[in-house]
């Protein structure tokens, strides 16, 4: 009984354990921080768009092409002056603003595990009186991105417009799966060393 109780503890433990890197690495990268944040209004010109995510986006072009960082007003122009640059868990791109009013920023990166993940927001932007509008261009203001909107690898998965996204709640939940696992697997381990233990040696007649 003793030796059938260990081989399955054991066996136990070594799935358990080869299922946590496997739960940990399925959870696709999630917002963290934008500038300027969602829902905020912005009373000074911008210089940049920056998103942070929780785990590093993949460059896979080593020039930001992979990403795709849009910001537009109410009529469609756009205002993102540059191509994204990638760094690390970060995305950035060079923007200058119009007229005062509602802004979108969209965005698509390559998430730590290979998958496409994409998302939205908006910000009002209200400039003092007499602050200088640029005119802001019908086309993207990034003409050397090798990325396709909406055309990412599947699965692909698409985050919501708050921060942090849906994406999150996904991430989140594998993060604890993973260690639920992890703790599940140590607890077994413990068992055997404890039925190891607690063997003693037949008696002498």
């Amino acid at each position: 009984m003793t030796t059938r109780v260990l081989a399955g503890a054991g066996l136990l433990a070594a799935v358990a354990l080869a299922l946590t890197p496997t739960v940990a690495a399925s959870a696709h990268d999630y917002l963290v921080q934008t500038s300027p944040a969602s829902g905020a209004t912005q009373t000074e010109q911008l210089d940049q768009v920056k998103l942070t995510f929780n785990d590093r986006v993949l460059d896979l072009g080593g020039d930001g092409s992979s990403a795709i960082l849009r910001v537009t007003d109410a009529s469609g122009k756009h205002f993102e002056t540059g191509c994204p640059t990638i760094l690390d868990t970060t995305v950035s791109a060079p923007t200058a603003l119009g007229a005062a009013g509602a802004y979108t920023v969209d965005w698509q990166v390559v998430s730590a595990d290979g998958h496409t993940v994409s998302g939205s927001y908006g910000f009002t932007y209200k400039p003092p009186a007499g602050t200088a509008a640029v005119p802001g261009t019908t086309a993207p203001g990034c003409t050397s991105s090798k990325a396709t909107p909406g055309a990412a690898p599947a699965p692909s998965s698409t985050a919501s417009t708050a921060v942090p996204t849906k994406a999150s709640s996904d991430g989140n939940l594998g993060l604890v799966i993973g260690i639920a696992i992890g703790i599940v697997a140590l607890a077994l381990i413990g068992v055997v060393i404890l039925l190891l233990t607690r063997r003693k040696p037949p008696t002498e007649s």
